[in-house]
């Protein structure tokens, strides 16, 4: 986890990470998680606050 957020820049604050859905803490292990080759980890930037509703809905302009 450290090494992607050093190699993209980023600070693990920023960050994310998941496998099957379930966050995953800087100590877990592969093995923890279960994980077996050719498994993935999705990684999200980390996002603050929303946004508001546009008044645009279904692809139509209000």
């Amino acid at each position: 986890m450290k090494a992607y957020c050093e190699r993209q820049g980023l600070s693990m604050r920023q960050i994310r990470f998941r496998f099957d859905g379930q966050p995953i803490n800087e100590a877990d292990t592969p093995a923890q998680l279960e994980m077996e080759d050719e498994d993935t980890i999705d990684v999200f930037q980390q996002q603050t606050g929303g946004s508001r509703e546009t008044g645009c809905r279904a692809g139509r302009r209000l």
